[in-house]
């Protein structure tokens, strides 16, 4: 730490000795660096800032009309407002003196445009556009038209796109409508000429078939069922007599009809039907007839004299249909019926299924072609109702635009008159005068200091080993040191004067520019 003081004094030292050299090296060099920044060209910056602004609509109608998309257009921003064709029509715009010259010079002024021209994004909805120039009047035009001829183009854009949509679902849809009659015209013609009026769906006819089939498989079973139930009723019906012969008394006081069990039991016959049919069905009809016949043979019915013993005085015999066989053989009747239907279904069920199995195998030629002439027609169909929905958003999308209804570029800050320069600094080249003259004055002191070779304090003598036996110490007349006194009084008059007349230039050129 002792040795970096040391050298710190040494180096103070020598600017003491070197003061001279050192200040007028700092003056030039503050001269010659402020002098040259004083000589830069004056540059002016105008800028321009935009606000892409959605509106409220455009969420309304969303899947009702197709927009234009804003973030699409604002990652190509750069390109497009940088493009050759719209720079070109903006110098145009404010008749640039360029088109005066040469291509080459037009063309190397143009590239030159396109590199100073910045564009700085913020977000997704603002973006600044600045150009830096020496003429003033030129940037703030140049920029304000840029911007201006941008908006226009991009709002024209949309505009010609959405009629452009509009324009181009038209055309199509007179397209399709025309190729759908072409071909509706197609599917007439041939069922006219080859008498084909119905196409054979294969997947439908195969599930109408396995229908059929399950309805023969539970057909099947049913009928099984009924002939084993069929079987039972015959046997049952087999050990009934057909007749029995009932006994009364023709002097019991009461009606024979009313005590006669055959024709009690016919009723409640009756009465079991009646709950379940109508009196048209069959088996109503023969068991009323049955029922009469009966009654008439018990009106008729004469005494039987013979065999007193077994009849007893005054009784009767008499022969009638025997109520147990009846029934049983009704209900052998209904599932004979029930059988008989059982297979009429399953036989018609069997020809159903064979008439779907030759049209399988024997599709005719002119039915397949019918088949692809109706995929044709509802292939354009199809389109043609996508084509008129679309319609109907290419439609609401330019009514929006002729409204302006959808996302805009809004101008918020426009370009104005710079009358500052951005460039030079002069505060900061003020500084860098500064700071290049006190580098320069002690690069000049170390310098001069490393390369004196004379022994300026016994220190030196030391560090190289010698020993130091005495110091003469050096003493100046009154003389000398006043001298050395004035020139160092004249001096920092002289650099401050030269100092204040720097600077009051520097401030007088920044006041008046």
């Amino acid at each position: 730490m002792q040795q970096n003081f040391k050298e710190v004094f040494r180096y103070i030292r020598a600017g003491y000795r070197y003061r001279f050299v050192a200040i007028i090296l700092g003056l030039f060099v503050l001269t010659l660096v402020g002098g040259y920044s004083l000589t830069l060209p004056k540059l002016y910056k105008a800028d321009s800032t935009v606000f892409i602004e959605k509106s409220v609509i455009d969420s309304l109608v969303r899947g009702i009309a197709v927009t234009p998309s804003i973030d699409a257009k604002v990652r190509v921003l750069k390109y497009a407002m940088l493009s050759r064709d719209l720079i070109v029509k903006t110098l145009e715009e404010i008749d640039s003196e360029i088109f005066t010259k040469t291509s080459s010079e037009q063309n190397a002024y143009i590239a030159g445009l396109q590199k100073q021209v910045q564009i700085s994004i913020r977000g997704n909805d603002l973006f600044i556009v600045s150009l830096v120039g020496g003429k003033q009047k030129f940037v703030q035009d140049f920029v304000n038209t840029l911007v201006s001829q941008y908006v226009e183009e991009n709002t024209s854009a949309k505009r010609e796109e959405a009629y452009g949509a509009n324009r181009f679902l038209d055309e199509q849809i007179q397209a399709f409508k025309g190729k759908l009659e072409q071909a509706d015209d197609a599917i007439t013609a041939f069922r006219r000429e080859q008498g084909v009026f119905f196409t054979v769906d294969e997947e439908a006819t195969l599930t109408e078939i396995k229908a059929h089939m399950t309805t023969i498989e539970s057909l099947e079973l049913s009928i099984d069922t009924l002939k084993m139930k069929k079987n039972q009723l015959q046997g049952q019906l087999d050990t009934l007599s057909p007749t029995v012969e009932s006994l009364f008394s023709v002097d019991d006081g009461f009606s024979d009809m009313d005590m006669n069990p055959q024709l009690a039991a016919m009723e409640q016959r009756l009465s079991d039907l009646r709950l379940r049919y109508t009196d048209n069905y069959p088996g109503i009809a023969r068991l009323k007839f049955e029922m009469a016949a009966l009654k008439h043979n018990l009106e008729n019915a004469e005494p039987i004299e013979e065999d007193e013993e077994s009849l007893g005085a005054g009784g009767s015999r008499m022969t009638s249909l025997n109520p147990l066989y009846l029934d049983v053989q009704q209900r052998l009747l209904e599932v004979q019926s029930e059988l008989s239907e059982a297979q009429s279904k399953k036989q018609n069920a069997q020809q159903l299924i064979s008439k779907r199995e030759k049209e399988l195998r024997e599709i005719p030629e002119a039915k397949k072609q019918l088949n692809v002439l109706l995929q044709e027609r509802n292939s354009y169909q199809k389109v043609y109702q996508d084509l008129l929905g679309r319609m109907g958003q290419s439609e609401v999308s330019k009514q929006m635009e002729i409204g302006n209804k959808t996302a805009t570029f809004r101008i918020v800050d426009p370009a104005i008159f710079p009358e500052i320069p951005v460039s030079p600094n002069l505060k900061k080249m003020l500084i860098l005068a500064f700071a290049a003259g006190l580098a320069a004055a002690g690069g000049l002191i170390f310098l001069l200091e490393n390369l004196d070779g004379k022994l300026r304090s016994p220190d030196m003598l030391i560090e190289m080993g010698v020993d130091v036996l005495a110091v003469i110490p050096n003493i100046a007349s009154a003389a000398a040191t006043l001298q050395v006194r004035r020139k160092n009084i004249y001096l920092v008059v002289f650099s401050l004067l030269y100092i204040t007349c720097f600077l009051g230039v520097f401030v007088f050129y920044m006041v008046s520019n």
